[in-house]
Parts: structure tokens; sequence; C-alpha cells
């Protein structure tokens, strides 16, 4: 504007048509609107426009509303600062984009992680198995995996169950990792002993700073030696019933979590009478650990319960009734840890 700062006397059209420059756009739609309310067109015209001054860009709303009365015609302009309203919003914009490009990297991680999972469950004679994962949030940090071995004609079957610290994108990255590593070295010979052993001292160089670690628990079956070997690192035992002796036992040994000691050394551990109809159940502390609206924990007992009362059934409605008998405790309560679970019967 040109002349005094109050600019009595200054046709507010005529500026508004006059104007040049980036603003000429929002000046013209103003005189438009302004003129609309004094043809009697419309009641009333609201817009709102940015304003470049000497302190840096400012937001207005300007309002027009014809007086009430025949004539003369009289309107009233008014003009309100919004800029700090302007500025919040475009914050929540930025936030609801952010918050929208970070939804689509979870979805993508969690694409890639349901395909390193096992798309289905192995087939081999003499057991029946079944897993499955389920995370609390978009990804998680549970893992679980088949390996198909064959030795002298004979087939073997190894089950990983891993559970990394915490859940989420970080967690998700570990356990890809440790997924990767133990496919790699569970292909050359060596005790399983030493193929945890050789997958923690690479695992402990990367992590040792990081605060990270994880839990293993790894199996290998041979139904046709009628033998079971394992090896835990960290990891809650493997639980195993026997319902002709309606018996439990606890699959354990010591071992410690991946990635936090160069040197660890893993212990071997093997049972050569697997009996028929046996039950082994591998999980992640999410299935006993769960907790209520109370704060009541879950237990092992309750699963042990779970796996008694449904000994006569195949392995994959096992898993069905403990992941039904957790999601029954919790009492709408949502989940706070990942849930995987290993089932497996023999024949």
């Amino acid at each position: 504007m040109e002349g005094a700062h109050d600019s009595i006397g200054v046709n507010y059209l005529a500026l508004c048509d006059a104007t040049t420059g980036e603003g000429a756009g929002d000046a013209r739609k103003v005189a438009a609107g302004i003129r609309a309310v004094i043809r009697g067109e419309i009641k009333e015209f609201m817009y709102d426009y940015p304003c470049d001054g000497p302190d840096g860009r400012h937001f207005y709303y300007v309002r027009a509303v014809r007086v009430a009365g025949e004539q003369p015609v009289r309107v009233v302009v008014s003009h309100e600062d919004i800029t700090a309203l302007k500025l919040a919003e475009e914050e929540l914009r930025l936030r609801e984009k952010e918050r929208d490009r970070l939804r689509h990297s979870l979805e993508l991680a969690r694409e890639v992680q349901q395909i390193l999972l096992p798309r289905e469950n192995p087939k081999i004679a003499g057991l029946d198995v079944a897993g499955k994962s389920i995370y609390c949030d978009e990804t998680g940090g549970d893992y679980y995996d088949f390996i198909l071995l064959k030795e002298n004609d004979r087939e073997k079957l190894s089950v990983i169950v891993g559970d990394a610290a915490g859940h989420g994108i970080s967690s998700a990255l570990l356990m890809a990792t440790v997924r990767s590593a133990i496919r790699q070295r569970s292909a050359l010979p060596g005790p399983i002993s030493q193929i945890i052993a050789d997958v923690n001292h690479h695992l402990a160089r990367d992590l040792s700073d990081s605060g990270q670690f994880a839990t293993l628990f790894y199996m290998t079956l041979d139904p046709a030696g009628n033998t079971v070997e394992w090896v835990r690192a960290g990891h809650e035992p493997a639980i195993f019933y026997d319902p002709a002796a309606d018996a439990f036992f606890e699959l354990a040994g010591s071992g410690m979590v991946l990635g936090v000691a160069e040197e660890s050394r893993y212990e071997d551990n093997r049972r050569d009478d697997l009996p028929g109809g046996g039950i082994i159940v591998i999980g992640t502390d999410g299935v006993w650990e769960t907790r209520n609206e109370t704060g009541q924990m879950l237990g092992r007992e309750a699963i042990c319960d779970t796996i008694r009362n449904n000994s006569s059934a195949g392995a994959g409605a096992i898993m069905k009734a403990i992941i039904e008998r957790n999601k029954k405790f919790r009492m709408g309560a949502e989940p706070e840890d990942d849930v995987t679970l290993v089932v497996i019967k023999v024949a």
C-alpha cells in the first residue's frame, strides 16, 4: 500500500484489482467476493490468504458481510491474523504425512518379515508339526524356522524358535539377521552346539555395543532314530509331554543369549526315547507371560493343562488351543508381546 498506514480514503477494491506479483490471485478472489456481497448475490464471503511482511509470512482470514438495510449499501470487511492456526495446521499435515510414510514402511517391513517365516508346515514321516507367529505390532522380534535335513537317506528336521529383545523394526531386523546366519551355518557340518556358537560369535561382534540380543532354541529331531537333540541360547526350555505316562519334562540346558559374548559356548543335549504320541511345545515368553486386565500372568502350568487336555489332537489343533487359551486369558487386553509357537507331535 502507498500512503498512510491507516489507508483512509483508499479504494479497497481498486487496491485489490491493482495488486501484482505473487499475491495477485488472492487479491482478485477477495475483490470478486466483496463485489458479490455488494450486489447481494451472497450474504457472506470468507477467504484466507498469505501475506508477506518484514517479519516473515503471515496468514489472514478475510470476511465480508453486508450490513442489514437497503440503502446505502454497506459492507463490513474484517481481517483476522490466523498465522498461529495455519502454522499448527501445517505442522499437523507434516506429521500426518510422516505418519503415513512410517505406516507404509512398517507395512512393507511386515510383508518382508512374513515372507521370511515358513510358508507351510514341514511334512516328514513320523512327525506332525505346526508353527505360527503373532506380532503385537506391525513387525516383531519373534521368529521360527524349519530346516529339512538328509543324512544317509534318513530325514531329520531342525526346528528353530527365537526371540529378540523388544519388538518392532529393530527386533525384526535382528531376527532376519539371525535367520540368515543360522541357515548359512546349518548347511555346513558340525554339531548344533557349534552351529549356535559360530552364529553367536559373528552376531556378538556387531551387537556388543548396541544392547541388543536374542534368545534361541535350536532342536533337531530324527524320527527314524527316535532321538531329539537341542541347544538353548538363553531361551525358555521346550515343554515335552508323554501322554502315556501323563508326565511333563523340560528340554533344558545351559547357554548364553546370542549377541552378548563372542566366545560363549553352548551345550549339546539329547534324548533317545521319544515316545509315540509324545508332544514337544516350543514357544516364546509371550505365550505364557501374557497378562490379563488385572495383571495376572497366564503361566506355563496353564499351557501344560491345555497340552494335556488336547493331547489326542494333532499338532495344529494343539497349537490353536494354546493360542485360544492365551487370547481368552487376556480378557480383551491388548497383547504386550509377540507370540510364537511350534508344536511337534511324534507319530
